[in-house]
């Protein structure tokens, strides 16, 4: 019995100890977890697209998620809260992330757009801007792999204002594309993007991939900010200020993950 008191006295230690370990960690090295979503569907419709199971994430989770962050009072963050708070002008709390999705899919406006807003959360999507330009559905059907056409994005805009728009390229969302193209490709690309869907200074790399003509090109029209997508399981970590301002991290959870995963994600240092 005694034996068995001593263990667990040792646990309950060595928890204890990491905990403040890991208090003090984060004290001295705030960071923020930039969290990356893709496409959202139920089971009923991800078991018609199995092909798209890696990007897609099960709607109930991705709201038992919200919950948690709800229940756990963290602060999500505007796109203009992070930037100025990477650049050191703003304190947040150190319960804060940055929730993001790429590509602009219908399903974000059908699931994801309604939940943020009851759980009164903000949201920045990277679009595609050949892919929203070239959609016409609005209404939803369970195809997840349609994207938003500009009509909803701009009554996105009314309906939600805590959603940021930002570039994901307009024509350049190929394997290799941003390591092929030179950096007048990139600027051209971005001028069509900029006239025709939104206006914006924030880039996330489609596939992950720059190089540094890319980011060249960024800086010469005027972005302030460019997220990375891995390519690495090491890639995937939190945000700092210490970060490049264009090679910025995030945490990949667009496939499914249980609670206590994702809680312990967000707790983890990096």
């Amino acid at each position: 019995m005694r034996r068995k008191r001593g263990i667990i006295l040792i646990v309950a230690l060595l928890i204890v100890l990491v905990a403040l370990y890991v208090a003090v960690f984060h004290s001295k090295n705030h960071k923020v977890a930039v969290l990356c979503y893709h496409n959202l569907a139920t089971k009923e419709e991800m078991a018609n697209f199995q092909d798209e199971k890696d990007w897609t994430i099960d709607v109930t989770n991705f709201e038992k998620q919200l919950q948690y962050l709800q229940k756990q009072h963290y602060k999500t963050l505007t796109m203009d809260e992070f930037h100025r708070w990477k650049k050191g002008e703003l304190e947040v709390p150190y319960k804060s992330v940055l929730i993001t999705f790429d590509d602009g899919f219908l399903s974000n406006y059908h699931y994801a757009f309604p939940l943020l807003k009851k759980y009164n959360m903000n949201a920045t999507v990277f679009l595609i801007g050949k892919s929203v330009d070239l959609a016409t559905q609005e209404e939803w059907d369970g195809n997840i792999k349609t994207y938003m056409p500009m009509s909803l994005v701009e009554k996105s805009k009314e309906e939600y204002p805590n959603i940021d728009f930002c570039s994901h390229s307009y024509g350049l969302h190929e394997q290799n594309a941003l390591r092929e193209n030179s950096i007048n490709d990139m600027k051209d690309d971005d001028t069509i993007f900029q006239q025709l869907i939104v206006k914006t200074n924030v880039f996330a790399y489609p596939f992950g991939s720059y190089n540094q003509a890319i980011t060249e090109a960024l800086k010469e029209k005027d972005y302030v900010m460019a997220f990375r997508y891995g390519p690495t399981k090491h890639d995937y970590k939190k945000a700092s200020r210490n970060d490049d301002n264009y090679a910025i991290s995030r945490l990949n959870v667009s496939h499914g993950m249980a609670i206590w995963k994702f809680g312990l994600r967000l707790w983890l240092p990096n």
